[in-house]
């Protein structure tokens, strides 16, 4: 029995895609984590409080890697939208190409400007050292990351996530393993250094991958679609990229209000921070391919009930993560160091304060991505600059007047804020009446159902079917038609399913001059039943299928990870 209702197709692909998202953004973030608690149990504290100062440039690096990968990504969902594989192909090599030379560039930058770059921070000698080491050893990670980062989005995309799910453990087992031996034996850098050689790691397991899968490279340019995919990406990207001005922001209005002292107490923030938002990527992830698919059929149910997951599954995901924090935050300080009781209970309480309002930045959070994926690209990121950096400076500029805590409740109190202005702002934006802007009107002209495989429920469903589209005004001919496909795929869909009863999902769009789309969903294996009958290979049911098919507008197959899909135009 499922959590959120009946299995259903897109269920089942946001699952598949979720698990594979939640583990790889997990183990990212248990790799940063990793880094902060050895170097906190190997060297001490002031390293852990120094590694946060420079790990907000290479979260700038991350940044600047989605943008290349996130809009591509996203082009290539919507090519899969409309069944263009040649055009995935071109997208795919002209996003490596990209990659490799912006990990070059930036590898050359942070050689040359080491000095000027780490200059920035005022901070004591001992304290700048370790920031040297860290930054020496986390250098290489601009090799590797741009290209892992860019094959795990395409992945997604192509429904290959259980192949970022194995990149994801090399690349855990490589930095946990080499983290431990070198900071051993070079301190500081060497955890920076086992880091890097984590993302090699993750690299290779991809590449390898990649030479099994149907993405095939060639030598392509397109300056127009290079600058849309950049355009798109930093949209969409612009989270990462507040993310890491945040904890500059945080550290120095700490330094200066409170004292270097509480330093630390920024480190278990961002850490905590970095954990939350690695969960709301990942299950934004999971929405990326599914949505911009679904918005470039123009398929508004799916597009509603992928939404309703994502969110369901957000409030659920950030209920736990807040009992959890909110009774082991004692805990988490004495990961990065921390011995100093007083210490501890300082940063503990802090962030109770914090913690219950993360549940308004996650869902804010999907909200605003939303926007973008249905590309309401300004709208979009006008709200993500609001959640993660507007309201927060406020926030803190209010805080650092009275206590710590008081600046941790201030801070999370603009998430809550920032909910609110969504909800109100999509009022004024296009008159919409929905905070997922969906026309009424056009919606109305759609639907969809969700069915198990089985003969019982397809007869079934075509009564209702029949009903509807009569209550609709459909005329009889497309009415017909479209009653008579659902029933023969359906069925057919049946009798392959056997035993084993996968799921369909049957979207009827209803154009103009009796004219529709019927988009067939199933996630059981890969078939397609026409490409079949056309071969000469075929059962009864593949050759009638294939016959009352022969003169409609178009039809189009596409097999995408745990989705086969059918497009018949009328």
């Amino acid at each position: 029995m499922e959590i959120f209702g009946r299995k259903t197709v897109i269920f089942t692909r946001f699952k598949s895609v979720f698990v594979a998202s939640m583990f790889s953004l997990m183990v990212s973030y248990i790799l940063m984590l990793t880094d902060n608690v050895i170097a906190g149990q190997i060297v001490g504290d002031d390293a852990v409080a120094s590694m946060t100062l420079i790990f907000p440039i290479f979260t700038l690096i991350i940044f600047v890697s989605y943008v290349i990968s996130d809009g591509l990504g996203m082009m290539v969902s919507y090519a899969n939208g409309h069944g263009d594989s040649e055009e995935v192909d071109r997208l795919f090599s002209l996003g490596m190409i990209l990659a490799v030379g912006t990990s070059a560039f930036f590898f050359t930058a942070l050689f040359f400007l080491r000095e000027e770059i780490l200059a920035f921070w005022e901070i004591s000698p001992h304290l700048q050292v370790y920031a040297h080491e860290y930054y020496d050893g986390l250098k290489y990670l601009t090799l590797f990351v741009f290209v892992d980062v860019f094959l795990y989005t395409i992945f997604v995309a192509k429904g290959m996530e259980n192949e970022c799910v194995k990149a994801s453990v090399a690349s855990f087992v490589t930095n946990v393993a080499l983290d431990i031996i070198l900071c051993q034996k070079m301190g500081v850098m060497g955890v920076g250094l086992g880091t890097s050689l984590g993302y090699f790691a993750s690299t290779i397991v991809l590449g390898f991958y990649l030479l099994r899968s149907d993405l095939h490279f060639v030598w392509y340019w397109d300056t127009k679609k290079a600058w849309k995919g950049i355009v798109y990406s930093t949209y969409h990207s612009v989270d990462t990229l507040c993310l890491s001005i945040l904890p500059v922001m945080l550290s120095y209005t700490v330094i200066k209000f409170f004292g270097e002292g509480d330093l630390i107490i920024v480190t278990v923030a961002v850490n905590l921070l970095t954990l939350i938002m690695a969960m709301y990527t990942g299950i934004i992830d999971c929405l990326q391919p599914m949505i911009c698919q679904y918005h470039a059929e123009k398929n508004l149910h799916s597009v509603i009930k992928t939404m309703r997951v994502g969110i369901s599954v957000t409030i659920v995901m950030n209920l736990i993560m807040t009992v959890l924090g909110m009774i082991f935050a004692n805990l988490l300080p004495t990961f990065f160091g921390v011995k100093e009781a007083a210490l501890v209970e300082k940063a503990a309480v802090a962030m109770r304060f914090f913690l219950p309002f993360t549940t308004f930045l996650g869902v804010t959070l999907m909200f605003t991505n939303y926007y973008i994926y249905i590309e309401k690209l300004n709208f979009g990121a006008a709200i993500k600059i609001l959640l993660l950096l507007i309201l927060p400076a406020v926030g803190m500029l209010i805080g650092a007047q009275f206590t710590m805590n008081i600046f941790w409740l201030a801070i999370g109190a603009t998430f809550a804020v920032s909910f609110v202005a969504n909800r109100l702002l999509t009022r004024f934006y296009q008159k919409s009446s929905n905070l997922l802007l969906i026309d009424g009107k056009e919606l109305a002209r759609q639907l969809s159902y969700d069915v198990d495989a089985s003969a019982e429920e397809i007869l079934a469903l075509t009564k209702k079917v029949d009903a509807d589209l009569t209550r609709l005004g459909v005329a009889d001919k497309t009415r017909s038609k479209l009653v008579l496909f659902i029933e023969e795929f359906g069925l057919h869909a049946a009798e392959r399913a056997g035993e084993n009863i996968f799921q369909l999902e049957f979207s009827i769009l209803l154009g103009e001059k009796d004219s529709a789309t019927l988009i067939i969903r199933d996630n059981g294996e890969p078939y397609d039943v026409i490409k079949t009958a056309e071969e000469g290979q075929f059962s009864f049911r593949e050759f009638f299928i294939e016959g009352v098919t022969a003169n409609i507008t178009s039809h189009n197959y596409l097999a995408n990870g745990d989705e086969n899909r059918v497009v018949l135009k009328i």
